[in-house]
């Protein structure tokens, strides 16, 4: 009787300790396993699915973040689709975007990561040149369902001064630009070109040009939802770690990698 007590007892104290051992082991796991997810879509040369790091904007994300211990993950969605799932608070943050006063109501946005050019895009066959919105009267604009073209488009496009179709991705709008079926299409220059070469042959490619006059110069941010409790300490993270990326150089490293396409799979850029 008296080794069946000490068996009960050992076997209880056992228990205790395993189960102490697992609360912990638990424990660990789930500060350790921290994710942030990052909605996003095909944004080539700034991201893309099919890049090392998800390009050089991802590999920012991935490192502030890692720092940190905490994971990323991407998902890529049609960009009106992403936003709003952050917005719902389905996903943590979205990027690359514009900070504009609408997002802001809705939206921290990050600091400036990088800056980019908006430019129309045009055929060559169309002599197309503009100094102000007024010039675009009425011209059928392409346009990308979630996407901020300024305040001085905006207003014009509420105004109806142009026809503006948005469709789903910027893909399709420089095909239905190829096919005359728009007069202009408003696109970051980087972007812009990086897809007229992924999408045309070389015939076709030369029938797609940009006017040099600027729609816009703003920089690309993280958006974090307002009404998600996570934002402010995510944002705090993002904001702290991309000014020492700055600081040390290692940000405009990343830039440097993005425009000399070493971020193509392939290819690859730091750790």
């Amino acid at each position: 009787m008296a080794i069946a007590n000490i068996k009960l007892e050992y076997l209880s104290q056992l228990a205790a300790r395993l189960g102490v051992a697992l609360l912990l082991f638990l424990s660990s796991v789930a500060i350790g396993g921290e994710t942030i997810r990052v909605a996003t879509g095909e944004w080539v040369p700034y991201v893309s699915k099919d890049y090392q790091h998800h390009g050089a904007i991802g590999h920012v994300i991935e490192k502030i973040y890692q720092e940190k211990g905490i994971d990323t993950v991407f998902g890529y969605f049609p960009w009106a689709r992403g936003y709003q799932m952050v917005k719902d608070g389905v996903w943590d943050t979205t990027m690359p975007y514009y900070c504009s006063p609408e997002r802001e109501k809705l939206f921290y946005c990050s600091d400036p990561i990088v800056s980019g050019e908006q430019v129309f895009f045009h055929r060559t066959d169309y002599p197309f040149k503009w100094s102000s919105i007024a010039d675009l009267k009425g011209l059928s604009v392409g346009g990308t369902l979630g996407y901020y073209y300024g305040e001085a488009f905006e207003k014009a496009e509420r105004e109806g001064l142009f026809k503006v179709q948005r469709i789903v991705s910027d893909e399709t709008n420089f095909m239905v630009l190829l096919k005359k079926r728009i007069h202009v299409f408003p696109q970051d220059k980087e972007v812009g070109y990086a897809m007229v070469r992924r999408l045309f042959s070389e015939e076709e490619q030369k029938l797609i040009t940009h006017n040099p006059n600027p729609i816009h110069s703003k920089s690309l941010h993280l958006l974090f939802a307002r009404n998600n409790d996570k934002s402010k300490r995510y944002l705090d993270i993002f904001n702290r770690g991309l000014k020492r990326l700055r600081e040390t150089g290692e940000l405009q490293g990343y830039l440097n990698a993005m425009s000399d396409g070493v971020y193509i799979k392939g290819g690859a850029y730091g750790d």
